[in-house]
C-alpha cells in the first residue's frame, strides 16, 4: 500500500457543486474518491494505466464494498434485503440514464429484427 498525499486543484465553486452532487448520486463516500474515479476514467480513455505503472486500480467488488458501508452508515444499520435492494436500485438507474444517454449520442439503437439492442456503426 502506497502512502497518500494531498493534491490541491483549483475549480470554479460552480464546479466543486456539480462534483459532490454526482459523488452523492453515484454513491461515492467523498469528493475526493469521486474525483480520484474521474481522473483514472479520463486516462483510461487516453489509453493510460490510471494509476501509473505498479499502481493499484480500484476495483468494481471495491467500489461495491464502500458503496455498501455507505448504505449501512447513512441507515444506521441495515438488513442483508435493504442492501440489495439499495445497490441494485442504484445499478438499474444508472444502467437506465446510460442507455438513454447512448441512445440521445446515437451510439445504440433498437433493432426489430434482432429484437433488441445494436451499437450503430458509423455508415448509420
Amino acid at each position: 500500500m502506497t502512502e497518500d498525499v494531498k493534491l490541491n486543484v483549483a475549480v470554479p465553486r460552480h464546479q466543486r457543486d456539480v462534483y459532490d452532487e454526482e459523488a452523492d448520486q453515484m454513491g461515492f463516500a467523498s469528493r475526493a474518491a469521486y474525483v480520484r474515479a474521474m481522473v483514472n476514467a479520463g486516462r483510461r480513455d487516453f489509453g493510460l494505466d490510471p494509476q501509473g505503472s505498479g499502481g493499484e486500480d480500484t476495483t468494481l467488488a471495491e467500489f461495491v464494498e464502500r458503496r455498501i458501508v455507505a448504505v449501512i452508515e447513512d441507515a444506521d444499520g441495515a438488513s442483508r434485503d435493504a442492501v440489495v435492494e439499495e445497490l441494485t436500485g442504484d445499478i438499474e438507474q444508472t444502467v437506465t440514464e446510460c442507455l438513454a444517454r447512448l441512445d440521445d449520442a446515437g451510439r445504440i439503437d433498437y433493432d426489430i429484427q434482432q429484437d433488441g439492442l445494436v451499437v450503430r456503426s458509423e455508415d448509420d
